[in-house]
């Protein structure tokens, strides 16, 4: 949804272009907040699923040699 366009009848002098500029930025709003809520939900489901390496040892030492 164009952000602008929003802000631009929310600025507008038209009682009615402001009620819908924030009718849609809310809707806008409620959009993102339902958007990052699934992303980080997905998130955490794949962080779930993550399992340890298959060889835990490796990264353990450091061999540093001159």
């Amino acid at each position: 949804m164009n952000i602008n366009g929003v802000l631009t009848a929310m600025n507008g002098g038209d009682a009615l272009k402001q009620a819908v500029g924030v009718q849609l930025l809310s809707k806008v709003n409620d959009l993102q907040t339902a958007a990052a809520s699934t992303l980080m939900q997905d998130f955490a489901k794949s962080q779930q699923q993550v399992t340890a390496p298959a060889a835990p040892h490796l990264g353990g030492n450091i061999d540093i040699r001159v």
